[in-house]
């Protein structure tokens, strides 16, 4: 049992209360080691005559308030992630529901059965203003960085916002997941001769005079801890959304005597076409995305062969982009050289999935030399 007041007190009955804190009520009630006093009169008559009142005002019946230990560690949600990503944070709140001030060892565990780990994980904390509004930076201050051992001292009511924050891999897919949970084990605040040491209840009995006795009263968050240890735990996850980008290329023989070359997309010559001198070919780049996010800033560079003529090109599918950087060239420009440049830049194509995936296609036609 930690003792952290020394009050003495006498017990005997009660009716009338009086009530003597130290401190104040918080959201665990009453603030551990407030002196309760109780005194109570007695009148009677003998013979319809009446006697001297009995009281105990020099001697009021006492008990001190214990220290409930409670705390909540929540969590503020999940947070999506892209591949490589760097800094990404999961914010927990550890609130004292306690009747006293506290510190907190905070501690991490990174939950298997996921498909992979943030690296770099570091730990800091602000401090709530009493809104109970995540307020980094601004009504909550500036981070505080945890030095592994201890918190700050925390009184009833007050929350820390603890933010893990880690580097995500490059490696990761779309839909890919890191379950990280924060626990928190209630310790002796500064103030406490046993400062920073981990609070355990009272084993010996309720002794209801003397000083206040830890009550433990937390419940269970996560498997990492059991309710009425004085800890708590919540989990949070990195979620990547990834763009799931292929692209392929092809070609065929849109009409083997050059007809309809310059109107994309047009209609094909029917029949059999062949690629002879004169005839118009059909360059297809189609790119999907079967991610869960955007893909963006799409590039696709096509250099023609030498033994083209470049005629047209156009670009399907996209959201934004163009062909720049250099511009397309003009109709009928001889490829000798390799001056026959397409280059389509800055594109986005939106999420899909591999049910139904987004396409963008880059069409370019040319003729056979």
């Amino acid at each position: 049992m930690t003792k952290t007041k020394t009050i003495m007190k006498a017990l005997f009955g009660a009716t009338a209360l009086t009530a003597f804190t130290v401190g104040s009520a918080s959201a665990g009630g009453t603030a551990a080691g407030t002196n309760v006093q109780n005194t109570f009169t007695l009148d009677y008559q003998v013979g319809g005559v009446d006697q001297p009142t009995i009281d105990n005002t020099g001697s009021p019946t006492e008990f001190t308030v214990d220290r409930l230990i409670d705390l909540t560690v929540a969590s503020n949600g999940d947070t999506t992630v892209a591949p490589g990503a760097l800094d990404q944070q999961l914010v927990f709140s550890v609130t004292n529901d306690g009747n006293d001030t506290q510190a907190y060892d905070l501690s991490v565990v990174d939950e298997t059965g996921d498909e992979f780990s943030a690296s770099g994980v570091t730990v800091f904390y602000y401090v709530d203003d009493g809104d109970g509004v995540f307020e980094p930076g601004g009504d909550d201050g500036a981070p505080i960085a945890y030095n592994g051992t201890s918190t700050g001292d925390v009184p009833p009511d007050a929350t820390l916002w603890v933010v893990l924050e880690g580097d995500i891999p490059s490696s990761v897919t779309d839909t890919d997941t890191d379950d990280l949970s924060l626990v928190a084990d209630t310790l002796e605040p500064s103030t406490s001769t046993n400062a920073g040491t981990a609070v355990t209840g009272d084993s010996d009995g309720n002794t209801l005079t003397g000083d206040a006795e830890n009550v433990l009263a937390d419940g269970s968050g996560t498997s990492n801890e059991g309710a009425n240890q004085g800890d708590h735990s919540a989990s949070a996850t990195y979620i990547v959304a990834s763009a799931e980008v292929s692209g392929v290329k092809n070609v065929s023989v849109f009409s083997q005597d050059g007809t309809g070359c310059a109107t994309i997309p047009g209609s094909p010559a029917s029949g059999a076409q062949y690629s002879v001198p004169g005839a118009c070919v059909e360059y297809t780049i189609t790119v999907e995305n079967t991610g869960g996010t955007a893909a963006s800033s799409i590039v696709i560079n096509d250099i023609l062969d030498d033994n083209l003529e470049f005629v047209a090109a156009s670009a399907t599918g996209f959201t934004g982009g163009g062909f720049s950087s250099p511009a397309l060239p003009s109709a009928n420009t001889d490829c000798s050289g390799g001056v026959c440049e397409v280059n389509f830049a800055g594109g986005t194509l939106a999420a899909g999935s591999v049910a139904t995936p987004t396409t963008g296609v880059v069409t370019i036609r040319a003729l056979v030399k």
